[in-house]
């Protein structure tokens, strides 16, 4: 599991003929099996949870493999970050409307470890893996950093698609900005810690019995 408080975005000053400066992702990661950890900058999902970036000239995708581990602090390989400058603090801070495109996507998935330390996704609609986890969030600037703010999670299990959602009154979801309580997507902490006292029917229309010899 990726720690959602965890996500960090820094600054760093590559050398080359002209001084650049990079963001580089650093994580905190929680995984009993082995995985790989790719990033992606402004992406969006397609079919069968696979994520394709926008703008495949500002940065290529880089998957980084990891052993089982508690308490794991991913940071991406030196000479694979990205110039932010390419973009708008505008477009950073929010995803795009319409299409369904966030800034940063970072992809978590069970594997079999590779050889190599870390490679290039060279073809990104490859096929997906059995069990993933898929963090999408916006870059909000904090200083010389960028801070990212999740926005959503998916656990791809098995070809089937599900949304994690937030509890409210639970963690930091409680205090988060903006909160909407007419939202669906966030259930109440009381309703799901109180003790129930209403049972809800079918009625009896509705009801099918099967003749048991």
């Amino acid at each position: 599991m990726i720690n959602r408080e965890s996500s960090l975005v820094q600054q760093a000053h590559v050398a080359s003929p002209v001084l650049r400066t990079m963001a580089v992702m650093y994580l905190l990661v929680h995984y009993d099996v082995a995985l790989r950890i790719t990033i992606f900058y402004f992406a969006k999902e397609e079919l069968n949870c696979r994520f394709v970036p926008v703008f495949p000239e500002a940065f290529e995708p880089v998957r980084v493999p990891f052993q089982k581990g508690l308490g794991q602090r991913f940071q991406q390989p030196p000479g694979t970050g990205i110039d932010l400058g390419f973009f708008e603090l505008d477009d950073l801070s929010k995803p795009s409307p319409g299409e369904d495109v966030f800034p940063l996507v970072i992809s978590a998935e069970t594997c079999m470890l590779p050889h190599s330390s870390d490679e290039h996704v060279d073809d990104p609609t490859q096929s997906t893996s059995a069990h993933m986890q898929i963090t999408q969030a916006i870059l909000e600037k904090n200083g010389n950093s960028f801070q990212a703010k999740v926005i959503r999670q998916i656990l791809w299990v098995d070809g089937v698609r599900y949304e994690l959602r937030e509890i409210y009154g639970i963690g930091s979801s409680a205090a988060a900005e903006g909160f909407d309580d007419s939202d669906p997507g966030k259930e109440c902490v009381i309703c799901m810690t109180e003790p129930k006292d209403t049972a809800v029917l079918p009625c009896r229309h509705m009801v099918r019995i099967l003749h048991i010899p």
